[in-house]
């Protein structure tokens, strides 16, 4: 009774996919769902009450955020819809506007005030009064500083898909939610609430209204996805992350050139394994329920160049600002000159997006000033012409994304200075006995992973997802019962981590 209490009324940031909690949640869930599932209006309405639950016990008292964000664009896409043509854009303004206002506030307030701080030498003190009713923000000497604001779990992803909706309301590409629930129901579904992927409101608002259909061959796929999701983060991500990258990472002057490149490279694994995880258990969950949400990933290390990178990767974002940002400042209608400062300025905005701080912003031009190189020498459309040039491309486009990933993952410039200087110092290789033996798990791991990521062909991880829909249901519960156990005993030599887009 203790537990069930303290389970209903305490929030837990790690109330998330690897949780113990999460997955007694989901059975409720479930078991709650099977009653209600073939009446429409009454199923959303269970899953909706279910999705706020899970935001409260993931984000506690921000869930007033998400409640905030529901009204705010719920009423303004309301006008929208009501208003004549020419007013239509004043409202959508009003709605970005707004929505950016949101985010600013709770995610960019410290940097901002930092960034205006050092420029005009001021000292501005600022208080987050929100956060000082949150058990979950620490303060100083009772005042909650800006410095020690907790952007609200999600935040940039709830954001942005309200954002597109108001702007494919006004496009009319759209229709207009008349019901708040429907309306809260799109923009909160807890299985991409808090990472993603970003739905478009044409892609899920028809589904609330079908029946619900969930075929033997639907529900191995979903399980298989579930299950491949939870060995990519708790087996892979956290374990590579844990021993390796994370120590590195932090403390680069400690470890040599060698141990370096090694904790780059598990950093790259360790983020796809760790995001692209997420979103696997994320679409399995979502189409238990019923619901199709949109591929993320497609083998993004195959990439043979950083365009290729970009439509394989976080494809829900890299589209959303496609869509939002890039082809409206421009795109690549008005010559080279204009592509590439909409490609420039989408980048710095993708980086931003990703975190507050110099490191994301510069990982973000980074990718911006190499996007535009290759739009001016063509070596986008040139590098999948020949297979020499293909293995090129793939190996300066996997090493590139790598090294960028230095600046996305380091604490702060300094050690990203550092972590990329000590890697082209000279190689200790009398030392390879000794790492090979003190890493020997993660690298065994990062193998595996290196191999399951770039080097099996697509068809084949098809062919072994076919062989496992259409097995047994018996052989299906003894492999997830056979994974189940795995996952215990890795995560027993591993902290249960958030996932890292979670952050964001």
């Amino acid at each position: 009774m203790d537990y069930l209490l303290q389970f209903l009324t305490h929030t837990q940031s790690s109330f998330l996919f690897t949780s113990l909690d999460f997955w007694l949640f989901l059975s409720v869930a479930l078991a709650g769902f099977s009653l209600c599932y073939k009446r429409p209006q009454t199923r959303n309405t269970f899953l909706l009450a279910c999705s706020f639950f899970f935001y409260y016990k993931t984000g506690g008292y921000f869930i007033f955020i998400l409640l905030l964000s529901i009204v705010l664009n719920y009423g303004i896409g309301l006008q929208i819809d009501a208003v004549r043509p020419r007013q239509k854009r004043h409202w959508l303004s009003i709605g970005i506007l707004a929505n950016l206002l949101i985010l600013v506030i709770f995610k960019y307030s410290a940097f901002f005030t930092q960034i205006f701080n050092a420029i005009f030498c001021t000292s501005i003190p600022a208080i987050d009064y929100f956060s000082a009713s949150s058990p979950t923000s620490p303060a100083e000497n009772g005042i909650f500083l800006l410095k020690n604001i907790i952007p609200p779990i999600g935040l940039s992803f709830f954001t942005f898909q309200a954002i597109s909706y108001l702007v494919d309301l006004k496009r009319g590409t759209t229709q207009v939610v008349k019901n708040i629930g429907d309306f809260s129901f799109y923009l909160c579904f807890f299985p991409q609430l808090v990472a993603g992927p970003i739905i478009r409101a044409g892609q899920f608002m028809p589904q609330l209204q079908r029946h619900y259909m969930l075929s033997a061959k639907e529900f191995s796929i979903a399980l298989f996805l579930i299950l491949s999701g939870l060995i990519k983060k708790i087996v892979f991500a956290d374990y590579i992350s844990l021993h390796l990258s994370a120590p590195v990472f932090a403390d680069p002057d400690s470890f040599c050139s060698l141990e370096k490149w090694l904790a780059l490279y598990a950093f790259s694994l360790r983020i796809y394994c760790d995001f692209s995880g997420y979103t696997d258990i994320a679409i399995g969950i979502a189409a238990l329920f019923g619901f199709q949400l949109p591929v993320n990933f497609r083998e993004p290390y195959k990439a043979s160049s950083l365009t290729d990178f970009w439509r394989r990767w976080h494809i829900s974002l890299s589209t959303w600002f496609r869509d939002y940002l890039y082809i409206p400042l421009g795109g690549n209608r008005h010559g080279k000159a204009r592509c590439c400062l909409a490609l420039i300025l989408t980048m710095l905005a993708a980086g931003l997006w990703h975190g507050a701080g110099m490191g994301f912003l510069l990982w973000g031009g980074v990718h911006g000033l190499l996007l535009c190189l290759e739009k001016i020498t063509g070596w986008h459309h040139q590098a999948g012409k020949s297979r020499p040039r293909q293995v090129l491309g793939w190996f300066l486009t996997f090493n590139i994304v790598s090294l960028a990933w230095i600046l996305f993952r380091s604490p702060d410039l300094h050690c990203a200075s550092s972590l990329l200087s000590g890697l082209f110092q000279p190689m200790e290789w009398s030392r390879m006995p000794d790492i090979l033996q003190t890493y020997r798990a993660s690298l065994l791991l990062m193998t595996l992973a290196f191999v399951f990521c770039i080097l099996v062909p697509e068809h084949t991880k098809k062919n072994i997802e076919r062989l496992f829909s259409k097995s047994p249901m018996m052989v299906k519960f003894l492999l997830a019962f056979a994974t189940a156990i795995l996952l215990f005993l890795v995560q027993s030599h591993t902290a249960n981590t958030p996932f890292i887009y979670s952050n964001f």
